[in-house]
């Protein structure tokens, strides 16, 4: 089932129709106490405020969310994650500021808290079949500096399953004893992985893994059933998003970037309204406070 813009914010035009849906996105039909895991508890008449049985203390469904302690509504809060995760590049802090009726750095602060969730949701399957696999490279060298991995650039690490999932991370270099480990962390061992010519790959085969190859020094790119063009392709919509929506990303938010930008990705075959309702998964005990962000 898919919803344009104005039936969303007809289905969550109060803040009882939003906590509604927090509700049965979190508790489904059994509502469980966030301080004690009680699941005994007795919701107060104005129907935003609960008690636990058991340790008596008093919660709300925002209570263990990325929600908890905003003083944003929950109706704001939805807005802003229907409209990052429906539109194909996500959406810039300025924009949705003007969107919210919020100040740009309040903006800032939703979209963070929203990827940062995102970022530390656990994946539960590796990745299986051919999986290629690829670094990368976002901003700028230092002065001076020239080539592949000039210093002062992000560097960046992905994995694709062919017609599947991604993964994407950031990384401090490309050695084997950085890359191998995160293969082995997110592939399946049976899987085929595909690479370039890079050394870094060298041991793959001892690992376990059967590795196919292409080289690019020669230009090749496909050799066989062997291709890495499905990353690459990743990493090149990634870095157009980045430089049409935010212009520049520091290093230091890239990897949130980078999972919001996954998860649209690994959703793709999903209506706006199903994305949206599968991300509040990842909303229970990821909350990221200002002065952590800004550290």
């Amino acid at each position: 089932m898919n919803v344009n813009l104005l039936e969303f914010y007809k289905r969550f035009a109060t803040e009882e129709q939003c906590i509604k849906f927090l509700e049965e996105s979190r508790w489904h039909d059994k509502r469980v106490c966030p301080h004690c895991n009680c699941e005994t508890t007795y919701k107060f008449k104005d129907g935003k405020l609960y008690k636990c049985k058991d340790c008596r203390k008093k919660f709300t469904v925002r209570k263990g969310t990325i929600f908890e302690d905003s003083p944003l509504p929950l109706q704001k809060w939805f807005f802003a994650l229907y409209l990052l995760h429906s539109l194909k590049k996500g959406i810039s802090s300025v924009q949705l500021a003007k969107y919210l009726d919020i100040t740009q750095k309040t903006s800032w602060f939703v979209l963070q808290r929203i990827q940062y969730a995102t970022e530390h949701k656990s994946y539960l399957k590796p990745l299986t079949g051919n999986v290629q696999s690829d670094e990368s490279y976002l901003g700028s060298p230092k002065k001076g500096e020239r080539g592949r991995g000039a210093k002062g650039k992000t560097i960046l690490f992905g994995l694709k399953q062919s017609d599947g999932d991604v993964r994407l991370k950031v990384i401090e270099d490309v050695k084997s004893k950085t890359l191998i480990p995160l293969i082995k962390e997110n592939v399946a061992p049976d899987a085929v992985m595909m690479t370039d010519e890079f050394p870094s790959y060298n041991s793959l085969e001892r690992e376990g893994f059967t590795h196919l190859r292409v080289n690019h020094r020669k230009g090749e790119y496909v050799n066989g059933i062997a291709t890495v063009n499905g990353v690459e392709n990743t990493w090149s919509h990634f870095k157009r998003g980045v430089k049409a929506i935010q212009i520049h990303i520091s290093k230091k938010h890239t990897s949130k970037y980078l999972a919001e930008y996954a998860f649209r990705l690994n959703t793709k075959n999903l209506t706006d309204f199903e994305r949206f309702s599968q991300w509040f998964s990842s909303c229970e005990n990821k909350r990221l406070t200002y002065n952590a962000l800004i550290a």
